[in-house]
């Protein structure tokens, strides 16, 4: 749900616990004071973290972007309740196969490694390296306006060919390339992504298409993670076949 009323919502100081909706990143600032502020990123996955072990809870409340990605409609970020936050967990230790000493799901133990993950995530953020190249452009313009330089006037349009070339980018979701390009062979062993951690964030990406899951069957590493990807597309083609079987035995009858 969107905050409607953000002064009641943080009325009093407590933690707060935080679910990125979005299908992104979020980044926020949050006021320190004294002209200081502190940038978290939230990252593009659905396990909630508990804010205040990073951000002070006042600068999260005095925050004007966070309350603009908690209000927005959709809402980028929603609040949860202390007891949603910790069934996340439970189920996802329950998943993961995560138990305490009593055998019992170990919440706390899911916690921490989402949060080793969040970690290790904005770590390999900070040391991209950052272009200025803009993109391509994915036309050319190949009759020009009337107007001064060939703009467009009132009325007019510029007749434009699209470009034969298509980048891998274009066909390949951007985050299956960013995450396939962290265990590249070349990369050291101790800064490569982990198996597990790799087929967890693959996971969390909503609608891979085919394209994307064959490039993760050919670029992701791990034996298990391309053999996870080479399963989906099975299941996908298996599926597509028993549309199609129906209308086939209606022809043949």
């Amino acid at each position: 749900m969107a905050i409607r009323n953000f002064t009641e919502a943080f009325r009093e100081e407590k933690d707060v616990y935080v679910q990125n909706l979005a299908d992104a990143q979020v980044s926020c600032e949050f006021p320190l004071g004294e002209g200081r502020v502190e940038g978290f990123t939230f990252p593009h996955n659905r396990d909630p973290i508990n804010l205040t072990q990073h951000i002070p809870f006042n600068a999260i409340k005095n925050s004007m972007d966070f309350r603009k990605m908690l209000s927005r409609r959709p809402p980028a970020l929603q609040l949860l309740e202390q007891q949603e936050y910790e069934a996340y967990f439970k189920k996802l230790a329950k998943v993961r196969g995560l138990t305490d000493t009593a055998g019992k799901p170990d919440v706390d133990a899911a916690i921490d490694a989402s949060e080793e993950k969040r970690r290790r995530t904005a770590d390999r953020t900070m040391r991209e390296p950052v272009s200025d190249r803009s993109p391509d452009p994915i036309h050319e313009v190949v009759e020009k306006g009337t107007g001064p330089g060939g703009a467009a006037r009132f009325g007019e349009r510029q007749r434009v060919a699209h470009n034969d070339v298509v980048a891998e980018d274009e066909i390949i979701n951007p985050r299956v390339l960013h995450l396939c390009n962290q265990v590249k062979a070349e990369i050291p062993e101790e800064e490569r992504m982990s198996a597990q951690e790799l087929l967890e964030s693959l996971q969390d990406i909503p609608n891979l298409s085919m394209d994307d899951l064959e490039h993760i069957r050919a670029h992701a590493f791990y034996k298990t993670v391309k053999k996870w990807a080479k399963n989906e597309m099975a299941n996908r083609i298996d599926a597509e076949s028993d549309k199609d079987e129906p209308a086939s035995e209606a022809t043949a009858g």
